[in-house]
């Protein structure tokens, strides 16, 4: 079994915690799985568009550095042998899920390129290494 482990952003005061280091935190489920942060001291928590908080699920996964990969990490594609004149794997990319719920970066599927992958940052503390600005 995986480890659950969360982060949160703080929309208010622009800044990433991981989530059980501040004796603030609470995380919760609902009854379909989904998690969901509460800071119990200011009361306000994650969920909607209007929360505070931006919550975010590690994916079980390392980089080539023994890093967290977390959801909305943004990583680095490196000396991937798969390249071709049609087929540019190496960029940066963002973290996420596909519609078939599976954990990709861009259009690759994250676990496929975890030999040539590095956390450069997140999009919410590092939004200029996109090329597209995160919105």
């Amino acid at each position: 079994m995986g480890q659950f482990k969360f982060r949160v952003w703080d929309k208010e005061l622009h800044k990433m915690h991981v989530c059980g280091e501040d004796i603030h935190d609470s995380i919760s489920f609902d009854e379909d799985g989904t998690a969901f942060y509460y800071n119990l001291q200011n009361g306000c928590g994650s969920g909607g568009e209007d929360s505070e908080y931006v919550l975010m699920q590690y994916t079980g996964l390392d980089d080539i550095e023994s890093k967290n990969i977390f959801d909305r990490d943004l990583v680095e594609i490196k000396g991937h042998p798969f390249q071709g004149p049609n087929m540019q794997v190496d960029g940066i990319y963002e973290v996420g899920y596909n519609d078939r719920m599976e954990l990709c970066c861009g259009s690759w599927l994250l676990h496929r390129m975890l030999h040539y992958i590095t956390v450069i940052g997140n999009i919410y503390e590092n939004r200029d290494l996109l090329e597209v600005p995160h919105t």
